[in-house]
C-alpha cells in the first residue's frame, strides 16, 4: 500500500488538476519509497522534480482561480509561494546534510498536500463548475 494513497475525495472536478494533484501524490510516494534505500541524492532529485512541478501546477490553478474569478486567489496565492519557500529551504538543508529526517519530510509533504487540497483547494471547486 502507497505511502499516500489516492482518493476520490481529492478530486476538484478539473480532470486537469486532479491529474496534476494525483502527479504529486506519485511524488511524495516515490519519495518516501526511496527514504529505506539510504540514497540522499536520489531524495534531493525527487524534492527538486516536486519543486519545478509544484510550480507548474500551482501556475495553472492560479490562472484557472483568476480566469473564474475566484475571491480567495490572493490568499491562496500567498500559500502557495510559502509552500515554495519551505520546499526550497528543505532542499537547501538536505543540500548542506541538514538534520532533518526524510521520514519527517515526507510526513511534511504528505500532510501539506492533503490538507491544502482537501480545506483550501476546494473552495474554488464551486467557481471551477460556475
Amino acid at each position: 500500500m502507497a505511502f499516500l494513497p489516492w482518493h476520490d475525495r481529492y478530486n476538484v472536478g478539473h480532470a486537469e488538476l486532479d491529474t496534476q494533484h494525483q502527479q504529486l501524490f506519485e511524488l511524495v510516494n516515490h519519495f518516501d519509497d526511496v527514504i529505506p534505500m539510504g540514497m540522499p541524492a536520489e531524495l534531493g532529485l525527487i524534492v527538486d522534480d516536486l519543486i519545478r512541478i509544484t510550480r507548474a501546477h500551482f501556475t495553472f490553478e492560479e490562472t484557472l482561480m483568476q480566469n473564474h474569478g475566484f475571491p480567495g486567489m490572493a490568499e491562496h496565492t500567498k500559500m502557495h509561494g510559502e509552500l515554495i519557500r519551505q520546499l526550497q529551504d528543505m532542499r537547501v538543508r538536505m543540500s548542506a546534510g541538514g538534520h532533518e529526517s526524510s521520514k519527517s519530510i515526507a510526513r511534511f509533504l504528505a500532510d501539506w498536500l492533503t490538507n491544502h487540497i482537501l480545506r483550501e483547494d476546494m473552495a474554488y471547486r464551486p467557481y471551477l463548475k460556475g
